[in-house]
């Protein structure tokens, strides 16, 4: 069983932190490591640690939380805990601590910004105007305000995309398998099956854990009524990408914005190009399709928020 006693006041930055994190936790009396090191590194000094800070560099295992005698926390700069395994963690009685609040806004303003440039043909107007052509029938939008807008998944990021969504005047419905009674002047709770029904655009904010993998199929995609916009800025593996390619081709999905891709490895980057099979292809040729570099979190203003964020979860620790 894990030391919950502070044995060190050494913090080690596996990934690097804001500037306002490390002098939080100075002022608390750490001492902020910050080192380039491999996670074979880490094994032989593991045990000197009271805390980890950690993107997404690699995973926190079972290996490494045996080793890592004297650690209190793991605290994750984001939202995303798919690389530690937080199960066994508390299991040692270390807490594991994450910052979804931090950049909720950032999430819920690029969801805007994805549907207003599929709905207004922002992208595809701006491609023809530069290339000579000035079509302004063929370029005539759709506006939000007439649309049904579902999000699946109503935590931190799904209200945000809610409230940024509310000057604008479209019906919002949201589905979370895990929660209920969340429905209020903003948002009205609703079934998977009544999202099929109604939702003209649908933006997907679940974690990945295995029970999501691929929640978001051919199937699932089919049994909408109306042809769909679709937005996933979650993480890729909650969506098959062969299944949406199939379902982008029938028309099913009209078009989509990605900010995830099934192809990302642990450090949230994708497959180099000489790597990418056929469907990776499609989605990279498509005028359908929207495709960003994992940033719908990612701002300048989210880096401080998280700070904040865990710093204060930190404190509530030792208090």
């Amino acid at each position: 069983m894990h030391n919950t006693g502070i044995m060190t006041k050494k913090i080690l930055c596996i990934d690097t932190p804001h500037p306002d994190l490390e002098k939080g936790l100075g002022d608390m009396g750490f001492t902020c490591i910050k080192q380039d090191i491999s996670y074979d590194e880490l094994k032989e000094t593991a045990h000197a640690y009271t805390g980890y800070i950690i993107r997404s560099k690699f995973s926190i295992d079972k290996e490494l939380i045996d080793r890592s005698t004297s650690l209190r926390f793991i605290a994750r700069i984001g939202a995303g805990m798919e690389n530690i395994d937080t199960a066994y963690a508390q299991s040692k009685g270390i807490q594991c601590l994450n910052s979804p609040e931090g950049n909720a806004d950032a999430v819920g303003e690029y969801v805007i910004a994805a549907t207003l440039n599929m709905l207004r043909r922002l992208a595809a107007a701006d491609s023809e105007v530069k290339n000579g052509l000035w079509d302004r029938n063929a370029n005539r939008g759709s506006e939000l305000h007439t649309k049904t807008f579902g999000i699946i998944g109503y935590g931190h990021m799904g209200k945000a995309v809610a409230k940024k969504l509310s000057g604008f005047g479209c019906h919002i419905i949201a589905y979370d398998k895990y929660k209920s009674g969340f429905g209020n002047e903003l948002v009205r709770e609703t079934s998977l099956e009544d999202m099929l029904i109604q939702a003209d655009i649908v933006s997907i904010h679940i974690n990945y854990i295995p029970e999501n993998l691929y929640f978001i199929n051919k199937n699932l995609l089919n049994a909408f009524r109306k042809n769909i916009y679709l937005i996933n800025t979650s993480r890729g593996k909650v969506l098959h990408t062969g299944d949406l390619v199939q379902c982008i081709q029938s028309g099913k999905v009209m078009k989509a914005t990605l900010d995830v891709l099934e192809y990302e490895d642990i450090r949230l980057r994708n497959r180099p190009k000489e790597a990418w099979d056929e469907n990776m292809h499609f989605l990279a040729q498509s005028n359908k399709v929207f495709l960003s570099p994992h940033i719908a979190g990612q701002t300048h203003e989210s880096g401080a928020k998280h700070a904040r964020v865990l710093l204060e979860k930190i404190k509530s620790l030792y208090q």
